[in-house]
């Protein structure tokens, strides 16, 4: 039996560095908490830094992530406490080159080591910062990367509002949050995944469902002579697009040697086109009717990229190439869905008439989305086409007016009637391309529809 009766040689520790240790104990205890209990990764991220908070505690926590696009941008994805101001407009990046990178989040990020800055007021690391930091009652900070792998993906914040509140063993305790926070995002974002995808399944079911239920009642309205005009323009490019698609499955059967994966292949487009055309009837006939859209929450961005799917193969055939300009992270927005991928349907169906006949520069399409008025969204589509005539641009929303060959003049109409019905404005000007520019804008989905 060893019986060690040396002197203990841990240094003592002083008033001072337990009540520091302290705070910092009750705060990894109420993290591992929320950890726990946490299952969406928005929530989880939010709860991390509300329980570093604690009671005042510490003045402010935040987790960030460190991106890799242009100025090496620090995006904040939560924040807590009485200083939380501090960050509004800060502008955080890890990026040596930049201001905004040059202090402890840059530094930390890219070193991949946790850095402490001890007294806001004295420290030169922290000179750009030091006026807000006074503002807002910052003395001291620490700053702990996390990692997935070898690479910092993002770091933890902690303020607090005295000098020197960070010593080895906090940085300890924050140091293993940082690795516990990564393994339980990983784990709520494959929670998060899955709903969703249980969600989706479920809601195609329903979609399908609803879909021929109502395709059965769309017949004894195609008497109504407007919505029989209205329907049969909406309606066109989805049925050629099935006509064509059944004339290349017969081809593919009759050849010697039928090919049954094209064959198949040309049948769930028909499939798929079908489904756009009776989604068409039940959103017409739900206005008609008089009845309200079915307003949801949606992406914008994910509605442009469902009608360039639906568009793939015109796009091919006009030999036109398309160019996406997609703003990350803009608001939702509240509208119909099928009624929005109505209105970019005509938008980019009209730019690729426009540009049927142009022989002598590129067939280009660009789509751009970014930030509208008013917190809201806009989208452009642009082509490189033949452009808007002086004369006609302002009847190009007048109903039945048309400069296509076989048009009958309802498309604009009933694309800007749905964007207003949104609370949004539609308009269209001439491109700096020479082609025609249409944009319209609509509200973030927290905004009031009138």
């Amino acid at each position: 039996m060893n019986d060690d009766t040396g002197p203990d040689t841990t240094p003592a520790l002083g008033e001072a560095d337990l009540r520091r240790l302290n705070w910092a104990l009750a705060a990894y205890a109420r993290c591992s908490a929320a950890l726990i209990h946490s299952a969406d990764p928005a929530d989880l991220v939010t709860s991390i830094c509300e329980a570093i908070v604690g009671q005042d505690d510490y003045v402010l926590a935040a987790v960030g992530l460190a991106e890799s696009g242009p100025g090496k941008p620090v995006r904040l994805l939560a924040a807590a406490g009485k200083a939380r101001g501090y960050l509004d407009g800060l502008n955080l990046s890890w990026d040596e080159t930049l201001v905004g990178g040059s202090g402890p989040t840059g530094r930390a990020i890219r070193s991949g080591e946790p850095l402490i800055m001890r007294d806001a007021l004295a420290d030169a690391i922290f000179t750009p910062w030091r006026g807000k930091a006074r503002l807002f009652g910052i003395r001291s900070s620490v700053t702990v990367p996390f990692k997935q792998g070898d690479q910092v993906i993002g770091v933890i914040l902690v303020y607090a509002g005295r000098a020197n509140a960070f010593g080895p063993r906090e940085l300890e305790l924050f140091c293993e949050l940082g690795a516990e926070l990564v393994f339980a995002m990983s784990v709520a974002e494959s929670r998060a995944r899955l709903a969703a995808a249980e969600v989706a399944r479920r809601a195609a079911e329903d979609a399908t469902r609803e879909a021929q239920a109502d395709l059965t009642r769309a017949g004894r309205l195609l008497s109504v002579g407007e919505f029989a005009s209205s329907i049969a323009h909406e309606l066109n490019q989805p049925v050629a697009a099935i006509i064509t698609n059944g004339d290349a499955a017969l081809r593919w059967m009759d050849r010697d040697q039928p090919d049954l994966a094209e064959t198949r292949a040309a049948l769930k487009r028909m499939i798929r086109d079908a489904h756009r055309a009776s989604a068409v009837i039940t959103r017409t006939r739900g206005l008609l009717a008089k009845h309200e859209p079915n307003y949801e929450t949606l992406d914008i961005n994910s509605v442009v990229r469902e009608v360039l799917a639906f568009t793939r193969g015109e796009q091919g055939r006009a030999r036109v190439t398309v160019q996406t300009e997609l703003t990350v992270g803009l608001p939702m927005v509240r509208g119909d869905r099928v009624q929005l991928q109505q209105v970019l349907l005509n938008l980019v169906l009209n730019a690729l008439d426009a540009m049927a006949d142009i022989m002598d520069r590129p067939r280009a399409l660009k789509i751009r989305s970014s930030p509208g008025p008013d917190g809201g969204v806009r989208v452009e589509v642009e082509d490189s086409g033949r452009g808007l005539d002086p004369d006609g641009v302002d009847r190009l929303f007048d109903h039945f007016f048309t400069t296509k060959a076989g048009g009958v003049g309802l498309g604009l109409p009933i694309s800007r009637s749905i964007i207003e019905a949104s609370g949004g404005r539609m308009e269209a000007r001439a491109a700096p391309t020479g082609g025609a520019l249409f944009q319209f804008s609509l509200p973030a989905a927290g905004e009031a529809v009138a």
